[in-house]
């Protein structure tokens, strides 16, 4: 190590030295204020925490959240952190136990489910040790984080008012929900021109939840249950024949059965340019506009057609103010997310971020098996285990696949006369079974990072996270994630049932080394070169 490096180092530490100390003396001040607080309340209340209240918390409170939060920033993507942690606020805190305030129960639940661990990882960093850590729904006390922010949101534009009365910034304005809309739908319907017809096998009911959609098809029902307020926009997005069609048209035939009156339109996004074509063409502009802006809720499929249209992008962007200032539900898919929509404006990447962005993955093997179950049973025949189990081994990549392999398979046996078992899948379904010849599993992945590291399997998946266990984790779930098909919830079962936002931290770790550090980018191209590259 060089003179210049020891030195570098040496002021890491250093810096890193005064910020637990500060946090020590941010954590002690905080503490002092609570016994304070505590102290001057009732005996009953003194053996509790000391709730902020929506009063919101003391300054050092404040404080020490803002550190936290900047931790969690680091770990987790641009969009969950707007999503889950830009209104969450410190709710109570003692020596002992750490409470968030949240807006909701949904989540509460979700926090408490899958981001635990990334806070008390915060935590650990911050304060040195990790507090028993609890979450509360108080809606007010939530909000009050955006008026002690001090992180940056995802897209920061100017407040100016657009030509035809939208917000340019990057910060929604608030809209009056769907409040006007009342239960029963006797007077529902889809508007003239929706050109996606309702199939009635695509509804909720018979969706298959899984771990790789669970998160989608839970706000997917939220947003059928309150337009307008829960998720607004909502935007799906995912790879082609993973079920994101079935998931709006599930929101409308839900719509349409729970709301009296709601008027929803319903198309792709071909549609839509098409018709503002047709519309510019003709001088229609005003007609198109009508059509388009007095609707309750506005379902768009394939949202990524709107990728180098500059003048639909314009138009679809008052479109879009339009319905939101008057608190209509806006749902979007894609087989993208807003930011990697190519030539997407920016102010359309915003707003597409303004409610909830969400992926749906690849079916884990349990989903596949659940599908093909599924649609055996819709053929009055259940499919035989085995079978489906081969077709799920088989067959990994997304739902129309697996459908259509039912189908085959039941519509050779209707032809043949032959009964269904595993030789004669193998017969009809050989084409669809040619597999990657040495594709690396996570076995393999675990042989060669525990022997590299000098680990046991029972370490990565244990709850240590000192650098000797942590860094050979995270390389074997950056690994997972280059050379197989597995999700971010089946790579975290391997490790301890670590949750997906553990995976991607590693990830986004891992990937900083590999472009900073000659050393980990050297062992990591081993790795690959051992594991034959990365999946295709």
């Amino acid at each position: 190590m060089t003179a210049l490096d020891q030195a570098t180092t040496a002021a890491d530490r250093d810096a890193d030295s005064r910020a637990k100390n500060l946090a020590a003396d941010c954590f002690t001040a905080a503490n002092a204020t609570l016994s304070a607080s505590v102290s001057s309340a009732s005996s009953a209340s003194t053996e509790r925490p000391a709730h902020v209240g929506n009063m919101g918390p003391p300054e050092e409170l404040i404080a020490l959240w803002r550190q936290l939060r900047r931790e969690i920033h680091k770990r987790v993507q641009p969009e969950q952190f707007e999503t889950w942690f830009r209104r969450a606020n410190l709710a109570s805190m003692d020596s002992q136990s750490l409470c968030v305030a949240v807006q909701n129960g949904f989540s509460k639940d979700w926090l408490h489910n899958y981001y635990r661990e990334v806070i008390e990882d915060a935590m650990d960093e911050v304060l040195g040790r990790t507090l028993k850590l609890s979450f509360v729904v108080d809606p007010e006390l939530a909000l009050k984080a955006i008026e002690d922010d001090d992180l940056a949101p995802l897209v920061h534009e100017s407040a100016a008012t657009g030509e035809h009365g939208g917000r340019e910034g990057g910060e929604p304005p608030t809209g009056s929900g769907a409040g006007a809309l009342k239960r029963n739908g006797a007077n529902s319907s889809l508007v003239r021109g929706s050109d996606v017809g309702l199939n009635p096998k695509y509804t909720f009911d018979n969706f298959v939840v899984g771990p790789c959609n669970r998160f989608s098809h839970a706000v997917s029902l939220g947003t059928a249950e309150a337009p307008g307020k829960a998720y607004n926009p909502l935007f799906l997005h995912g790879n082609v024949g993973l079920g994101k069609t079935h998931l709006l048209q599930s929101i409308c035939a839900a719509l349409l059965d729970n709301w009296a009156d709601v008027r929803i339109l319903f198309l792709s996004c071909e549609t839509f340019v098409n018709h503002f074509i047709s519309a510019l063409e003709n001088g229609d502009l005003q007609k198109f506009r009508n059509k388009y802006r007095n609707v309750d809720v506005l379902v768009v499929d394939d949202i990524h057609v709107l990728a180098n249209k500059e003048r639909t992008q314009e138009e679809f962007f008052h479109t879009f103010n339009t319905l939101y200032n008057a608190g209509k539900q806006i749902v979007l898919s894609s087989d993208l997310p807003p930011k990697d929509i190519p030539t997407l404006q920016n102010r359309l990447v915003s707003r597409f971020k303004w409610g909830l962005v969400t992926e749906i993955e690849l079916p884990c093997y349990e989903t596949r098996m659940a599908i093909l179950k599924r649609k055996g049973r819709e053929r009055g025949e259940d499919l035989p285990n085995e079978v489906a189990q081969l077709i799920a081994e088989r067959v990994d990549t997304n739902i129309r696949e697996l459908e259509g392999a039912v189908n085959r398979l039941y519509g050779f046996a209707s032809v043949s006369g032959e009964k269904i078992t595993v030789p004669f899948a193998r017969e009809v379904l050989a084409d669809l079974f040619v597999k990657r010849r040495g594709a690396p599993t996570m076995e393999d992945i675990i042989v060669l990072v525990t022997a590299h590291y000098g680990v046991k399997l029972a370490e990565l998946q244990s709850k240590r996270r000192t650098n000797q266990i942590a860094l050979p984790r995270q390389m074997a779930m950056y690994l997972a994630r280059q050379v197989t098909r597995l999700s971010l919830e089946e790579v975290g079962g391997y490790f301890g049932g670590r949750d997906h936002s553990t995976v991607l931290h590693a990830v986004k770790k891992i990937t900083g080394l590999v472009q900073t550090d000659e050393a980990t980018r050297s062992v990591v191209v081993g790795f690959l070169d051992q594991l034959g590259g990365a999946s295709s």
